[in-house]
């Protein structure tokens, strides 16, 4: 056997160390514009191989998810599932009827939708969106059920009704990103609304919406579309040109009360299955003194693990934000941050998804948050919740497709003048690394400071 002296080995690794040091060093440089934070460790020494403002706060953006996941799969643990019931006062009487309102109570499921688990790459959503509540009227039907006399309920009173997180922005409840958090979630609060030559479609088909559709359809004008809603209200008002030989504009927008969304859309796949429904439909925000005693229906959500993957590859907000109040049920935030050994001054969270720009992160407490997973045993299933690098989730489109960037597990994070990338990286060298790049306050595009990061990460791996 050769032996190779100890002090040989050391110098080879300390050039190494150079190396990455001087390379890394090199990449910020030629941004010098961005407010730039690095810290990346060698997870089985925990030795720091670069670090770079690593004390400093920075707006992490979606980064905060790595927070949220990290807190719920401690609180709640791996077995966790989320249920949503139909309750009732009463059960059916002899004819099939229940006396009196059915209530749709909401336990914080973000996957009261039809998106498939576990996470599904190339086809992510079931055909009809209305399934998992058409599976509900089923098992009511399945009970006998036959009518109804009074109203369909929709109940979020689980969690305090706060539907918008500090710091967000007063336009962001328009679209997807910014739908509003609620403890009863149906299809993630949100609708999608295709215009065409044809005209308008809605998918789920449920008329939540007025829709003032202003459109106009003047050939050898540019297709142009602009939509807005005023904060609270349930007109939606669509202006511009789409030509008749432009392509479809489709977006998906946010409604403005999710319970009562829920309970419209309950209600008519009720009826459409044929259980007649006399009343309307109506949300309950606040809980009553006493609940009613009868289960009627249950859905429980895939276990824990799958909702975190899909809430961290596609990076789904109002997943993340769901997470961190179910989390906090469980267990106060300051407690976890002391388990995972992370300073309280070195972090402000305002919210779950990172919309929010008073979240306030350093780059070691990241770094500290993913060590810790890693020392608990969890680096393997909360690894798996990330995106692969060049190969899903978002960054399937990042480091220019390179083979070598799969051994990059991250999650993204992005706002306007924010990008950071967060993981872990395994490098030829040094084994696993636990690593946050983020760049804050630039006015270059985007898509330039996203490369940049994604030269620093792939530098990891050498």
């Amino acid at each position: 056997m050769i032996r190779i002296p100890f002090i040989l080995l050391l110098a080879c690794a300390c050039a190494a160390a150079q190396r990455l040091d001087v390379s890394a060093r090199a990449l910020l440089a030629k941004s010098p514009r961005v407010h730039w934070g690095v810290h990346a460790v060698q997870l089985k020494t925990g030795r720091v191989l670069f670090t770079h403002n690593a004390d400093q706060f920075f707006v992490p953006a979606s980064n905060t998810k790595l927070f949220s996941s990290a807190f719920a799969l401690t609180a709640l643990g791996a077995d966790y599932r989320f249920s949503t019931r139909v309750i009732a006062a009463t059960g059916p009487d002899a004819q099939g009827t229940v006396s009196g309102d059915l209530i749709l109570l909401g336990g914080g499921d973000p996957s009261l939708s039809a998106r498939r688990y576990p996470y599904n790459r190339e086809n992510p959503f079931l055909e009809d969106r209305l399934a998992p509540l058409r599976d509900l009227a089923r098992q009511l039907k399945d009970r006998g059920v036959r009518s109804v006399s009074g109203r369909i309920v929709g109940d979020d009173s689980l969690y305090e009704f706060d539907p918008v997180p500090n710091g967000w922005s007063a336009d962001d409840g328009l679209f997807e990103y910014g739908a509003p958090v609620s403890a009863l979630t149906f299809n993630d609060n949100v609708f999608t609304l295709r215009a065409s030559a044809a005209g308008l479609l809605i998918e789920p088909p449920v008329e939540y919406f007025s829709i003032l559709n202003e459109l106009g359809s003047r050939a050898g004008e540019p297709r142009k579309i602009a939509a807005e809603r005023l904060p609270g209200s349930r007109v939606l008002r669509l202006t511009g040109n789409l030509p008749p030989a432009a392509r479809d504009y489709f977006n998906d927008f946010a409604v403005e009360d999710p319970a009562l969304y829920a309970a419209m859309c309950f209600r008519q796949v009720l009826v459409e299955e044929g259980i007649r429904v006399d009343g309307g439909t109506v949300a309950r925000h606040l809980a009553p003194a006493a609940s009613e005693p009868i289960e009627l229906a249950r859905r429980d959500s895939p276990p824990l693990p799958e909702l975190l993957q899909v809430t961290d590859k596609v990076s789904q907000n109002l997943h993340a934000e769901l997470m961190l109040r179910a989390a906090k049920q469980k267990m106060p935030l300051a407690n976890f941050l002391t388990l995972a050994g992370i300073d309280a001054k070195d972090i402000n969270l305002e919210d779950g998804s990172g919309m929010s720009r008073l979240n306030l992160i350093t780059p070691k407490a990241v770094v500290r948050l993913l060590t810790f997973m890693a020392a608990r045993g969890q680096l393997d299933i909360f690894r798996g919740f990330l995106a692969v690098g060049a190969e899903d989730g978002t960054l399937r489109n990042r480091f220019d497709k390179s083979e070598q960037a799969k051994r990059i597990r991250a999650k993204t994070g992005s706002l306007s003048h924010v990008s950071a990338l967060g993981g872990y990286a395994e490098s030829k060298r040094y084994g696993t690394i636990a690593f946050q790049i983020v760049a804050n306050n630039y006015n270059a595009p985007s898509q330039e400071v996203r490369a940049a990061i994604d030269r620093i990460a792939l530098a990891l791996l050498q």
